[in-house]
């Protein structure tokens, strides 16, 4: 936790916690001097604002106004062998969970031994609650799930309580820091008594 505030802080310079870097951001700021960023838009307001922001941090960032689905395919395998995908769609579109199923059947075919993090809702909604357990009957080797409630779902049924990450591939000692950095989440973000974590690992 404390790097990941580190990572905050060095957007905001002058001490003053003004401004929160998106993953976007972050991933930027935590790149080696060898390391590659693709990043893939469809919003059409939104791709602009990702354009605008990366337009000064040269050839090592791609930004394409593109699906993010159609942008993983096209880059895997990554040159290196290896990579991490960030995915975590908005899940408006109902569509988008079965996207995410076909996405990763695809990806981990192309590129089994890459790192997947698909970030999902905890939302009373079926699509939602069944995803994680899809993308584990998809895993090949290792994974992890994580997920963190900060709330009692709402009484009509609306709104998130929570979220979640299933990550395929999980880098060594992840777990060990989840393990770690889950309480404290729960103790610090928790609105109600209900707030909770769970953590699930396969090690093959």
């Amino acid at each position: 936790m404390a790097d990941y505030v580190a990572q905050v802080k060095q957007y905001n310079p002058d001490g003053a916690l003004r401004y929160y870097p998106g993953s976007p951001q972050i991933a930027l700021q935590m790149m080696r001097e060898d390391d590659r960023l693709r990043l893939f838009e469809l919003h059409s307001t939104e791709i602009g604002v990702l354009q605008n922001h990366f337009a000064g941090a040269g050839k090592r960032v791609m930004v394409q106004a593109k699906d993010g689905f159609a942008g993983l395919k096209s880059a895997l395998p990554p040159p290196s062998r290896r990579g991490l995908a960030l995915i975590d769609p908005s899940y408006e579109d109902k569509g988008d969970y079965r996207a995410v199923i076909e996405a990763m059947r695809d990806a981990l075919t192309r590129f089994a031994t890459g790192t997947y993090a698909i970030w999902y809702p905890q939302i009373q909604r079926r699509d939602a609650q069944e995803l994680p357990n899809k993308l584990q009957r998809l895993a090949p080797g290792d994974w992890l799930n994580v997920t963190l409630k900060v709330a009692a779902p709402a009484a009509d049924g609306f709104g998130i309580h929570g979220s979640g990450v299933f990550v395929f591939n999980p880098p060594w000692k992840l777990e060990a820091a989840l393990r770690s950095a889950m309480p404290y989440l729960v103790k610090t973000l928790g609105q109600d008594a209900s707030a909770s974590h769970t953590l699930k690992f396969r090690q093959t």
